[in-house]
């Protein structure tokens, strides 16, 4: 009976004395010796009555859960997560140990030979910028090695997030050639109780498959992760050689008039296996896109037709167009003067020269024409050309 609150040992008090008074008026007519039993009553009626009115123990055991995750590529070689977040019960009632923990933990993983690494992370210092969190959070820790990520908890105290707690993160990875990330980050949550029980799971966001469901695991990401080489596109590094095409000697009454139907005169080119137009890449950097070949230099119309200029002796023009072939297929051909709708196509991806370069080559085949200017003598032109992604 002691542990009863005052309140509640003075109520047991007043009824063990109407039990008394009760029991003696209902006795007088039996005799006085019944008074023995009344308060070996009267103590059983309170030790009943404490016992009905103990309060029960009750707890709540939460942890935090992860909605709307994404990470999109927002240019410049920077990515930006998001994710929304709510401390939600996982238990309750009597017996349940409330939290001793309730916490966060952004971690970006380093670039491993088959992609991003699970048990390796960048924390000196961690890559991200533009950290916001709702209010009533705070960052808790200093990274190290030891602990490679950025812990959120409530500004101070224990490392908890309450119930009341709620709302979206957001911060933007900047990874490196020196930092070695991978652009993808694991947000990890921790929930302890003070009995020791724990609750904890990681939450993966991967470019190109994280876009809005959030799904928890309890190590890595799981499934096929993109290697580097797709989700960082390497600068393709094009190189072009410089080609020197000298045609053999053609007599001009050979030649046809811009004016006439017909091809043109197609004209023979001195050495030319040896002197292909190629252009060599870092291969990586090409394989998201298409591209093409454009000459910057502007055509002449000339009896209806679009074609370069050779400049001659005495202001003779001889006029020519130029086709490309490619030695991997007619697909990959390029005509110029080429029409508004550029020839975008896939850059080889075998033909491998070293240290990760590919190259396509080209052989000329170049179409003469005259008109009432053009003269004997020799003539020359130069193009140039420009490489052009597809957008």
């Amino acid at each position: 009976m002691f542990f009863l609150l005052p309140g509640l040992i003075r109520q047991a008090y007043e009824t063990i004395d109407t039990v008394i008074s009760t029991f003696i008026t209902n006795v007088k007519y039996q005799g006085m010796m019944m008074k023995i039993r009344f308060p070996s009553l009267a103590f059983l009626g309170a030790l009943l009555l404490g016992n009905s009115i103990q309060p029960a123990l009750a707890d709540t055991f939460y942890r935090t859960d992860l909605t709307n995750c994404s990470i999109s590529d927002i240019g410049n070689n920077q990515w930006k997560v998001a994710f929304d977040f709510q401390p939600t019960p996982r238990s309750s009632g009597s017996g349940v140990a409330p939290n001793s923990t309730n916490y966060l933990v952004i971690k970006i993983p380093t670039i491993s030979g088959t992609g991003l690494s699970t048990s390796n992370f960048v924390w000196n210092p961690v890559p991200i910028t533009e950290l916001k969190m709702p209010t009533g959070v705070a960052v808790r820790n200093s990274p190290s090695s030891g602990t490679p990520g950025i812990t959120l908890a409530q500004p101070t105290g224990s490392l908890i997030l309450t119930p009341s707690i709620s709302g979206s993160v957001t911060f933007i990875i900047t990874p490196t050639t020196a930092n070695n990330a991978y652009p993808a980050a694991v947000v990890s949550t921790t929930a302890t109780s003070t009995d020791g029980n724990a609750s904890n799971g990681n939450y993966w966001f991967i470019p190109n498959r994280t876009t809005g469901a959030c799904t928890m695991s309890s190590g890595g990401p799981g499934g096929t992760i993109p290697p580097i080489t797709e989700v960082i596109t390497p600068d393709p590094v094009f190189k072009m050689s410089t080609a020197t095409w000298v045609l053999n000697t053609t007599d001009v009454g050979d030649l046809p008039d811009v004016t006439a139907a017909g091809p043109g005169y197609l004209a023979t080119i001195q050495n030319i296996n040896n002197n292909s137009l190629c252009v060599n890449y870092v291969l990586a950097g090409v394989k998201k896109y298409t591209y093409a070949l454009k000459v910057s230099n502007t055509p002449s119309t000339q009896g209806g037709r679009s074609l370069f200029v050779m400049q001659g002796p005495d202001s003779s023009q001889l006029f020519y167009n130029l086709k490309l072939k490619s030695s991997v297929g007619a697909a990959n051909d390029y005509q110029f003067p080429a029409s508004e709708t550029l020839n975008h196509i896939n850059l080889q991806q075998g033909n491998d020269i070293g240290d990760g370069r590919s190259q396509m080559c080209w052989t000329p085949e170049i179409n003469l024409f005259k008109n009432t200017s053009t003269k004997e003598g020799m003539h020359a032109g130069t193009l140039d050309f420009i490489i052009t992604p597809k957008a």
